[in-house]
């Protein structure tokens, strides 16, 4: 009986440590679909804990790129992916990541993550922004 009593406290902080750690969002990484911009390219998103990665290659050297969450139904809407301004820029090789922390999960709210180039070198500039490439977000 001493020994049950003993053990309780244990197994009731074990017992909060396992639900602590199952209930935490796993990673999910996504593979990006080139668009028309860059057939070539190719890369990854990961959602990660209240972070969203990106890393990319193929994209236009130098180039000037924004990370966004997109729906297309009913509408389309969109919004900044992470932390204004959004923003990356390619090296002279083409390649480019992005890393930024979630103000809250994109999962069931987002259909999918979209990288657009902006080709005037202007992140604001959203009239000639080109789709570069697109990853669904499963609704987890």
């Amino acid at each position: 009986m001493a020994i049950a009593r003993k053990a309780a406290p244990l197994a009731l902080v074990l017992a909060v440590l396992f639900l602590a750690v199952s209930s935490r969002a796993e990673a999910v990484s996504l593979p990006l679909k080139a668009e028309k911009d860059n057939p070539g390219g190719s890369g990854s998103a990961a959602l990660d804990n209240g972070k969203i990665s990106i890393r990319a290659e193929g994209l236009r050297p130098n180039g000037v790129y924004t990370v966004w969450f997109v729906n297309m139904k009913p509408k389309k809407h969109e919004a900044g992916a992470g932390t204004a301004p959004y923003t990356f820029r390619s090296d002279g090789q083409g390649k480019g990541s992005y890393e930024s922390t979630l103000s809250e999960s994109p999962f069931g709210k987002w259909s999918m993550v979209m990288v657009v180039r902006h080709p005037t070198g202007d992140p604001g500039d959203m009239k000639n922004m080109v789709p570069a490439f697109s990853a669904g977000i499963p609704r987890k």
